[in-house]
């Protein structure tokens, strides 16, 4: 689905914030509460990009970038974590495999532009492919 974001939080009021914020930039914005309900969203909804909180119930958003990345068909998928987290170690993140992460609070602009730089990316891996 082209524009197609999927945004993995169990926070309702940043689902809300989320949604909101990326459907005003044009963005189809599809919301799991977890991981699992991510993993079997991604075939359905072929998102341009995965929006994923670190920290869930069940399975961390860490697990869950990494299994994502572990599939063939989604290795080039874009995965932007955000995370409460102050700062993650360098090898948790090489260990998810996402392409970024962005921090807790955070201004809406930076989350914007970093949307908008990793589905960039992924437009220029389709056509190049």
């Amino acid at each position: 689905m082209t524009n197609s974001i999927l945004v993995v939080e169990d926070n309702n009021d940043l689902q809300v914030l989320f949604r909101l914020v990326l459907e005003s930039e044009g963005y189809q914005v599809t919301i799991a509460n977890n991981g699992q309900d991510a993993i079997k969203l991604l075939e359905e909804t072929q998102p341009q990009l995965v929006l994923m909180d670190i920290m869930m119930p069940g399975t961390s958003g860490i697990e869950v970038s990494r299994s994502i990345k572990q599939q063939r068909n989604y290795e080039t998928l874009p995965i932007l974590l955000v995370s409460a987290i102050d700062r993650l170690k360098e090898q948790q993140l090489n260990y998810s495999q996402a392409n970024g992460v962005l921090y807790k609070p955070f201004n809406l602009e930076d989350l914007l532009n970093k949307v908008e730089q990793l589905t960039s990316d992924r437009q220029v891996q389709l056509t190049s492919a």
